[in-house]
């Protein structure tokens, strides 16, 4: 199971609706998105279960909500998405717990087959902005909207721009 860390399928799914209180979608979207690697990474199940229902989950989620998060990606518990139209999440990046993604949000690779980045717990993602590459986003940080990132960020750093700049690193708690 991708992306549960030391939870469980339910703990990871109660974290992923308290990150989304008031966000029937988004809830939804995440619900069977994390069935769907339930599905696909239980090996001892026929794979005739498996890949009807991820098809079907991304039929709905990427033809219909225009949100492209697929359950090969490994995602920490507790993801809010604000708005999801847009978004598109590569396979191999990885998203830590806690991680905050608005509408139009890209974390991609530069080039076909190249390496996706990786976002640490906390990180939170301003609408429409690009996380491109072979990079590190640290714990807590902030990519602003419209951002271009493509550089690695240290924890708690804010970066807004294109090209994205660090403009300040926020106090550790």
């Amino acid at each position: 199971m991708r992306g549960y860390g030391d939870h469980g399928f339910w703990e990871t799914v109660r974290d992923d609706r308290r990150a989304n209180p008031r966000d029937p979608k988004a809830r939804s979207v995440l619900f069977w998105f994390r069935v769907c690697q339930l599905l696909i990474g239980d090996i001892s199940r026929p794979r005739a279960i498996s890949i009807p229902a991820v098809i079907v989950y991304r039929a709905v989620t990427e033809l219909v909500l225009g949100i492209e998060l697929r359950p090969k990606t490994a995602v920490g518990p507790g993801l809010s998405i604000f708005h999801g139209f847009g978004l598109v999440v590569n396979d191999h990046a990885v998203l830590g717990r806690d991680v905050k993604l608005r509408n139009g949000v890209t974390i991609g690779h530069q080039y076909a087959g190249g390496p996706s980045p990786r976002l640490g717990e906390g990180v939170e993602v301003g609408a429409n902005a690009a996380i491109i590459g072979d990079i590190d986003v640290g714990a807590h940080c902030i990519v602003g909207a419209n951002a271009v990132l493509t550089k690695s960020l240290p924890p708690h750093a804010v970066a807004v721009g294109n090209p994205a700049r660090i403009i300040r690193v926020n106090e550790t708690h």
